[in-house]
C-alpha cells in the first residue's frame, strides 16, 4: 500500500476508512524517514485527537478512501514525474 497511515475518516456508518497520501505520491511504507516524518507531521496536526484536515493539507498530504490509495499514489508520482519534481 502506498499510504503513509491510515485515520478513521468519519463516523461509525463510513464503509471507507480514509488513508493520508503524500501529494508526490511518495510511501513512507519502505522509507523510514518519510514515515518518520509523517508521525511528525501528523502529530503536529493533531489537537485533542482529531487530525486537523487543513494542516495536513499544508504539510503535503491528502486524504484518500482505502479503495483508492493505489490508484490515486500512480496518479500523484505520475504528476510530480512530469513536474520534475518526482523521487
Amino acid at each position: 500500500m502506498a499510504g503513509c497511515a491510515s485515520v478513521d475518516s468519519g463516523g461509525p456508518s463510513r464503509p471507507d476508512q480514509g488513508i493520508w497520501l503524500r501529494t508526490d505520491g511518495q510511501s513512507g511504507r519502505n522509507n523510514p524517514a518519510l514515515a518518520q516524518q509523517f508521525e511528525i507531521d501528523k502529530a503536529s496536526c493533531t489537537d485533542r485527537g482529531q487530525v486537523n484536515q487543513l494542516c495536513m493539507t499544508h504539510r503535503g498530504y491528502i486524504l484518500v478512501p482505502q479503495s483508492q490509495v493505489e490508484a490515486k499514489a500512480a496518479e500523484l508520482r505520475a504528476a510530480a514525474a512530469a513536474r520534475g519534481t518526482g523521487y
